[in-house]
């Protein structure tokens, strides 16, 4: 058995954050400009670098507490898995962006606009004004990029067809789309009609949840039979209004968290569903 460290390490850091990113906030302006100060004793350090067009930035959370109280974070300790927006299903810190990093170090590929002797002008950089910068590295493409990458559905779309099967996810991601097949088949059920029968749909969840719906209904807001209202929340706040010839029908499910798809799929219905009612 390998043993983690547990000991502490000290890193002094290198230079500082100065930018109009001052309010912590869920979402980031890429365009956005800002400047490191580096320290003056490391100024001979940036001799060349100007002949790079991008840097690694590497930096220290130090507002990472701010951003745990945005999200409205009540427990001690840092999450380490996080929700996915407009999904029923979590994700490891590690598979996301997020600024909750266990050992509160982010980093950040950004554009180098200038260099003018200890100060680094830089377009890209997601650090908050004031955060220590720990490290700079030269970003080199050859060894840096790779092009042909893989990538969640949530985070990047590819059009090749070779990369269907790897974008739908279908045991992790489309938890909300295995929930609208299994809604939409309930709805159907309790109306006694079949597919292509509903005359509307009224749906509020996530975009999967309205198109596993749209599966099993054929209600579609291309066809103009379905409201579709986005809500990037738990599932206890998605519900189906289903309309048929006489009748109605309306389900709200159960506000929790799945491990995928296949435990949707197999899941009894007083899981799933809060309410099922006809009127």
């Amino acid at each position: 058995m390998v043993l983690v460290p547990k000991e502490p390490v000290s890193i002094q850091p290198v230079g500082v954050v100065v930018s109009d990113f001052k309010k912590v906030s869920r979402t980031y302006d890429y365009h956005r400009e800002s400047v490191i100060y580096m320290r003056e004793d490391l100024t001979d350090a940036l001799i060349g670098i100007e002949y790079f067009s991008h840097i690694h930035v590497i930096y220290h959370q130090h507002r990472r507490q701010d951003w745990l109280e945005l999200v409205e974070w009540k427990k001690e300790q840092p999450p380490i898995t996080l929700p996915v927006a407009g999904e029923p299903v979590c994700r490891g810190v590690y598979s996301t962006r997020s600024p909750s990093r266990p050992s509160a170090m982010g980093s950040c590929v950004v554009e180098l606009i200038k260099c003018e002797e200890n100060r680094l002008y830089v377009r890209g950089l997601d650090a908050l004004d004031g955060t220590p910068v720990l490290d700079i590295k030269i970003y080199i493409p050859h060894y840096d990029a790779f092009p042909l990458a893989e990538t969640p559905l949530n985070c990047c779309m590819r059009n090749e067809l070779s990369a269907t099967s790897r974008r739908l996810h279908w045991d992790t991601i489309n938890v909300g789309l295995a929930l609208g097949l299994r809604t939409g088949a309930r709805a159907l059920q309790a109306l006694g009609i079949s597919r292509g029968e509903a005359a509307r749909a009224e749906v509020s969840g996530g975009h999967f949840f309205a198109q596993g719906i749209e599966g099993a209904t054929g209600c579609s807001v291309l066809r103009g039979n379905m409201i579709f209202e986005e809500l990037n929340t738990s599932p206890g706040q998605w519900k189906l209004k289903l309309a048929g010839k006489d009748s109605e029908a309306e389900i709200w499910l159960n506000d929790h968290i799945y491990s995928g798809a296949s435990e949707v799929l197999e899941a009894g219905e007083k899981i799933l569903f809060a309410a099922v009612n006809k009127n």
